[in-house]
């Protein structure tokens, strides 16, 4: 999967911030591929907000097999289709004026990645863009996870950074993420 470079160098702080001593045992206990858990990155640039998401595959489909029946193979393009319309996913406040640029959804289900499954577990890794007009007014982004992926879903680390701050935060439903120090 090719990430934009504003995404990358604000992933690594996080995954910086995310291991230190402060946040260790949570960083190494959510490193597992645990069912109903995911982590949810978003980074704050020039030109808008890059958003990351990390999840088993069971959360999204229910399953983490290869799609071979007509009602898997349903499950995970309908999942997919969900996946890539972004902006039915994330709302963000009206002064920063964003809107949905493009989305990129990678999983050995959907035969897309050369990373092997481990142990019979197959993770799903989705990139979405967001393009907004005043990024630096970017102060609250509003998931729809939970409600897009009801069975799915149980918790949600969300990363997130900007050129003013970083920090951290846990849902366990849908949630305003509030941006600010």
């Amino acid at each position: 999967m090719k990430f934009p470079s504003t995404l990358i160098s604000t992933l690594s702080l996080l995954l910086a911030l995310s291991s230190s001593p402060l946040h260790a045992d949570e960083h190494e206990e959510h490193g597992a591929h645990e069912h109903g858990a995911a982590t949810l990155s978003l980074a704050v640039g020039e030109a808008g907000v890059d958003i990351m998401l990390e999840s088993p595959a069971a959360n999204i489909v229910g399953f983490e097999h290869a799609a071979t029946t007509d009602e898997d193979k349903q499950t995970l393009a309908d999942a997919q289709k969900k996946l890539e319309a972004g902006a039915d996913l994330f709302a963000f406040n009206a002064e920063a004026g964003c809107t949905f640029n493009s989305a990129e959804v990678v999983s050995a289900l959907l035969g897309n990645t050369n990373t092997e499954k481990h142990d019979d577990h197959s993770d799903m890794d989705v990139a979405w863009a967001f393009t907004c007009t005043a990024p630096a007014a970017l102060t609250e982004v509003t998931t729809k996870l939970f409600a897009a992926f009801p069975d799915g879903f149980e918790h949600l680390k969300v990363e997130w950074v900007t050129d003013k701050s970083a920090s951290a935060v846990a849902l366990e439903k849908d949630d305003t993420i509030k941006l600010t120090p």
